[in-house]
C-alpha cells in the first residue's frame, strides 16, 4: 500500500500533467485572441477599430501566423506555472485553514488565491513580457528566445521583471476572483448530501468558466495597464511609462 505522502505527490504530479496538458491547448486555441487584445490595448494611435479589425488586418499583413507571435513564451513557461500555482495554491490554503478537518470557507478560498496569484507573478511577469514584446506590430524581435536574450543582456534579470509590479495588481485579485467564485460555483451545484469533488464534469467545467469569467471582468483594466507598461520600451530612460500610477499608463 502506497503510504500518504506519495498519494500526495502522485496526486500534485497528475495534476501538473493535467494541467500542463489543458494549458497546451488553451494558449493553441486563445493565443491569437490574446495578441488581438494585447495589440487593441497598446496602440498609441487609433490602427484597430475593434477585434474583428484587428483579426482581418493582423491576418491580412502578416497572415495566420501574425496571431501566434510570442506563442512560444506561454508553451514553454505552462510547466513552471502550473508548478507553482499548484504549490503555492496548496500551500495557501494550508496556511489560512487552522483545522485541516474542517473545510475552508469561500472568503479563505479568495485569501488563498490572492497569496497563490502573489506567487504565480513572479514566473508570469516575464513570461508576458517575453510575449508582449514580440506581439506588437513591428516588433524587432523574430523569435521568444532572441526576445529574451536581448533583455537579459541589455538590463539583466532585472529587465525579466518589467511590469511586475502591474502584474501583482492583476495576478493578487484576479486569482482570488478565480478561485473564490470557482468554489462558490462549485458548492452551488452540489445536491444536499453530495460531496463537492464527487461533481460531474460538465458541472465543474462551468464553475471554471465563472471563475474564468470573474477573473477578466474584475481585474480587466488592470491588465490593460500592464501590457501597457510590458511593451514599453526595456530601457528605463526611454519609457513613456514608469509604473502602474503613471497618468499615461491608463489613457
Amino acid at each position: 500500500m502506497s503510504s500518504d505522502p506519495e498519494n500526495k505527490l502522485a496526486l500534485a504530479v497528475k495534476d501538473i500533467v493535467a494541467g500542463s496538458v489543458g494549458g497546451v491547448a488553451q494558449v493553441l486555441t486563445g493565443h491569437p485572441l490574446d495578441t488581438v487584445k494585447v495589440r487593441l490595448q497598446t496602440q498609441k494611435e487609433l490602427i484597430y477599430k475593434g477585434t474583428v479589425d484587428c483579426l482581418s488586418k493582423t491576418i491580412k499583413e502578416e497572415g495566420f501566423k501574425g496571431l501566434y507571435r510570442g506563442v512560444q513564451s506561454p508553451l514553454v513557461g505552462l510547466a513552471v506555472m502550473n508548478s507553482v500555482m499548484f504549490a503555492a495554491y496548496g500551500q495557501s490554503k494550508a496556511m489560512v485553514q487552522p483545522d485541516p478537518t474542517i473545510p475552508l470557507t469561500i472568503p479563505q478560498y479568495w485569501i488563498a488565491g490572492a497569496m497563490a496569484g502573489f506567487c504565480i507573478s513572479f514566473v508570469e511577469g516575464p513570461i508576458d513580457l517575453f510575449k508582449s514584446q514580440m506581439q506588437v506590430p513591428g516588433s524587432k524581435y523574430k523569435s521568444v528566445s532572441e526576445c529574451a536574450k536581448n533583455i537579459l543582456q541589455s538590463r539583466g534579470l532585472k529587465g525579466a521583471f518589467q511590469g511586475l509590479s502591474a502584474t501583482f495588481l492583476r495576478d493578487v485579485p484576479s486569482n482570488a476572483a478565480y478561485f473564490g467564485f470557482y468554489e462558490l460555483a462549485r458548492n452551488a451545484m452540489v445536491t444536499p448530501g453530495q460531496p463537492v469533488s464527487d461533481l460531474p464534469a460538465w458541472k465543474v467545467m462551468i464553475a471554471g468558466a465563472i471563475g474564468g469569467m470573474a477573473y477578466w471582468t474584475l481585474t480587466y483594466p488592470t491588465d490593460v495597464i500592464k501590457s501597457t507598461i510590458q511593451t514599453d520600451n526595456i530601457f528605463p530612460a526611454q519609457r513613456k511609462y514608469h509604473g502602474p500610477r503613471h497618468p499615461s499608463a491608463t489613457r
